[in-house]
């Protein structure tokens, strides 16, 4: 039997503001497409995504961990998720793997934002939860562990919220209580704050705070435990040990925090209490703002009072008051995280550190000011200028405080090492795609892996090889990003070891070729000598014009020019504000990008436009020989479904067009030997053309089609050999086709041998490119994401059998897209990507 393992995962994390969580043991978990991604950013080795939890039916929206309290044991922790699916999921270890213990159903509407206790100890052997769905109701539910595989989950409440969905919600006990108290901010631009109450068994609103002018996104609790200023000279500061603290981000660019406190215990024969029966200090404090305007909710700094019921008559009461407005963002607020306590002798240290996610391009840390008390922008990080699209979705400290993470609205994470007193340098961390992967392809000497997403960028993947102390170690990383384009990317092929052809939306056809920067940091990052003699006459690297779509080749003497016209350079044609400067492209990289740097220095020059499609660009393949490209577009009709030829050596397009179909060809393939062309289409036909020589050009001849498959065929494939080739269709079925015995190579007689029936339509094929046991190895992926291994010999028909299903924890969500093999020196693997966003790497052994 063959042994399936992963050897890398690349997926970008979803853009919700929730949608990341960092644990107190240093694992994060992530939304990412359908799955919840599993990956440890402080990792020694740079190991990346560890796996992928395949579950839910919908996009995950946000994410959290369920922990018993700030030393949580390893055994306990467990992933609480939100979808799409309308349905939120409890994942836990069991036995070293992630399993799904428990779902929560009932909600008619997408889960949008999920709470769990973060508190030094949860009480009982229950755990809270708090969902939020846009149905518009707020559900509270308990879970209790049955056993290592399951949980028992149960709604023990219901909040109907009416049409003011929530957006944000956060869970902690009342200050010296284990009452619990939930926050909620909502699209009416208050933020809702319920109490249990010990009576009615059930929350009940208490109050809701008001201030803000525009969607509340983010909230969070923390205890405040007297680290700032216990001195008691010093009362430049309103806080006091016990005091809960809640901080909430909007859309209007504002954070504001409010605290919880407690005041004196009230029986329950006393009156209502009034604001003026509260301790002394808040009392002064109003006396001092009285003439700030009450109903001005902006500034209002007015104590307001809850009673909490206590069980036996008794009730306590609390204080809510408005603390601090953070003023600093250019732009919507989408996230607030406090950093985590941090052990201090026998208890907890509280940081009043805060950090903040902006769609302006930056995250910023807050904490009041030693001296005044006032809470100061500490460090911005980010984006200054920047292409980086939509700013950040999120940031959270990591356990110790000593690092932050973010992730991007384009599906990257940025990662950031405190090494002094905020000053903060950024880390190697992982990236992927956010949108589904159309194709992915590895070059001719298989060194390196390319995919192209309809997220409109092409990306370059290799394995980062360096020796850690005494150990050698390999990581897989994205390197480059040669295309960002303003379309949706659609195919692309190898017409060249350090040249590629991709197609695209816009009816164009564009050709890149690597720069020097490129081959010289891959020959360093892969520990390949050989590839720096391949830089010779090579651009430098490549910029992007501030107004074009064409990466433009930047040489030696244009760096000289751009560093003398450095002062005024905004004023150079292209030379974009978001562009690499001058230094980067000469620099070589000694360790995996950041995102800044993928985005703007890892660019490939564009050296052709390949024009005469009218429709989107569908497919792609090139010769062996790198002499001839293929291509098809979108098509209606016969007329437009024909397969257009070019020559490589003029980039000109041949006279001569295979027009075998009648609807959009959703595949070319050359033969290894390049003597004939196969194509597949929608219109459920094959067509095969040979290769012919006129007048020195390449040209080939249409000489056989076939109805072979009852719907469309997605996919087809040669054996390494070209003895045999094979077409996969949404009618559920691969066919293998061989030429007959007795019959001379060039005969356009092929026939079908063997046929393979699959449980879902096939999207994608590939046969590997040697024979495994002495026989075929072809991989198979389906329409639900499922990938599996078929081998069988070219002589007998019936001996073609399903060697190995591939365990979906490996596999896709969606629909497979595309397969690509490349033999390395112990070992087979298959890269392969999908609608679900990610990119995948299996080694078959």
């Amino acid at each position: 039997m063959l042994s399936v393992t992963s050897e890398y995962v690349s997926i970008g994390c979803n853009s919700t503001t929730q949608a990341a969580a960092w644990s107190s043991t240093g694992l994060v978990a992530f939304g990412a497409d359908k799955f919840v991604a599993i990956y440890n950013p402080l990792d020694p080795s740079n190991q990346g995504i560890k796996e992928t939890l395949p579950g839910h039916s919908g996009r995950v929206i946000c994410v959290d961990f369920i922990e018993r309290g700030y030393d949580t044991n390893p055994d306990q922790l467990a992933i609480v998720s939100g979808s799409a699916d309308n349905t939120a999921k409890i994942w836990k270890l069991h036995n070293g793997q992630w399993i799904n213990s428990a779902t929560l159903t009932g909600s008619t509407g997408a889960v949008e934002t999920i709470a769990t206790l973060n508190v030094e100890r949860v009480q009982g052997d229950k755990d809270l939860i708090v969902t939020g769905s846009a149905d518009g109701t707020i559900r509270i539910w308990e879970r209790t562990v049955q056993d290592g595989a399951s949980d028992q989950v149960e709604c023990v409440q219901t909040i109907n919220c009416g049409n003011k969905y929530p957006m944000s919600l956060a869970l902690a006990y009342l200050p010296g209580s284990s009452t619990p108290v939930i926050a909620s901010g909502h699209t009416d631009k208050v933020i809702n704050i319920y109490v249990y109450q010990q009576e009615q068994k059930a929350f009940e609103k208490v109050y809701s705070l008001q201030g803000h002018d525009n969607w509340v996104r983010s909230l969070a609790f923390t205890t405040y435990t007297g680290s700032f200023a216990d001195n008691e000279v010093n009362q430049t500061h309103t806080l006091r040990k016990g005091d809960l603290i809640l901080a909430s981000g909007s859309q209007d660019r504002y954070i504001r925090i409010w605290k919880i406190s407690p005041t004196e215990a009230i029986s329950s024969t006393s009156p209502s209490a009034s604001i003026d029966q509260q301790p002394q200090d808040v009392h002064d404090l109003k006396q001092a703002l009285k003439e700030i305007a009450e109903d001005d909710a902006q500034l209002s700094t007015k104590a307001h009072m809850i009673q909490v019921e206590q069980g036996q008559g008794q009730k306590k009461a609390y204080t809510i008051m408005f603390e601090a407005l953070l003023m600093g963002h250019d732009d919507w607020v989408f996230s607030v995280s406090w950093a985590r306590p941090v052990r201090d002798g026998q208890g907890y240290d509280q940081p009043l550190r805060l950090i903040s996610a902006s769609s302006d391009k930056s995250m910023m840390i807050w904490s009041p000011d030693a001296a005044s008390g006032v809470w100061v922008n500490d460090v911005r990080m980010g984006d200054i200028g920047g292409n980086a699209a939509l700013g950040f979705c999120g940031a959270m400290f990591s356990p110790d405080g000593k690092h932050a993470l973010s992730y991007g609205a384009n599906g990257s994470f940025h990662l950031w090492k405190e090494s002094d007193l905020n000053r903060w340098s950024p880390q190697v961390t992982i990236s992927g795609h956010f949108r589904s992967v159309e194709q992915v392809a590895w070059d001719p000497k298989s060194r390196y892996l390319v995919s192209v997403s309809l997220d409109q960028t092409t990306r370059l993947y290799a394995p980062w090889q360096r020796t850690v102390g005494d150990r050698q170690i390999s990581t897989w990383h994205e390197m480059g990003r040669p295309q960002v384009h303003g379309y949706d990317l659609k195919c692309l092929a190898f017409t060249d070891k350090w040249q590629f052809v991709s197609g695209a939306d816009e009816k164009v056809l564009r050709l890149f070729d690597a720069p020097q920067a490129c081959v010289v940091s891959l020959a360093e990052l892969t520990a390949n000598d050989e590839l720096q003699q391949e830089t010779a006459s090579r651009p430098l690297g490549a910029n992007l014009p501030a107004l074009g779509l064409s990466n433009k080749a930047v040489f030696e003497t244009d760096i000289q020019a751009m560093t003398d016209a450095d002062e005024n350079h905004t004023t150079m044609q292209s030379y974009a504000h978001a562009s690499a400067t001058p230094t980067a492209l000469v620099d070589t990289m000694v360790q995996p990008p950041f995102e800044e740097h993928l985005i703007q220095h890892t660019l490939w020059p564009e050296m052709e436009k390949l024009y005469g499609h009218l429709y989107e660009v569908m497919c792609v393949d090139a010769s062996h020989d790198g002499r001839v490209i293929a291509t098809a577009c979108k098509a209606a009709s016969p007329e437009h479904a024909i397969v257009r030829l070019f020559e490589t050596k003029t980039w000109k397009e041949l006279d001569q067009k295979v027009a075998a179909h009648t609807l959009t060809v959703t595949r070319v393939r050359f033969s290894h030997n390049d003597q004939w062309l196969l194509t597949v289409s929608r219109d459920r036909l094959w067509s095969l053309s040979r290769r012919l020589e006129q007048d020195g050009a390449p040209q080939y001849d249409l000489v056989a089609k076939n109805k072979a498959h009852a719907r469309i065929i997605w996919d087809a494939s040669w054996s390494h050999d070209d003895r045999l080739f094979a077409t996969g269709s949404r009618d559920k079925t691969v066919k293998i086709w061989q030429q007959p015995a007795q019959q001379d190579l060039t005969s356009p007689e092929w026939a079908c041998v063997a046929t393979l029936k699959c449980t879902e339509a096939v999207t994608a094929l590939d046969f590997a490119p040697a024979l495994k046991d002495g026989r075929y190895l072809l991989a198979v992926g389906l329409e639900n994401g499922q990938l599996q291994l078929w081998a069988g010999p070219s002589e007998s028909a019936d001996a073609w059998e399903m060697v190995c299903s591939v365990d979906p924890r490996l596999c896709h969500a969606g629909v497979v897209r595309s397969l690509a093999w490349r033999i390395t020196k112990d070992k087979l693997q298959l890269a392969s990507g999908g609608e679900d966003h990610s990119v995948r790497i299996l080694n078959v052994e």
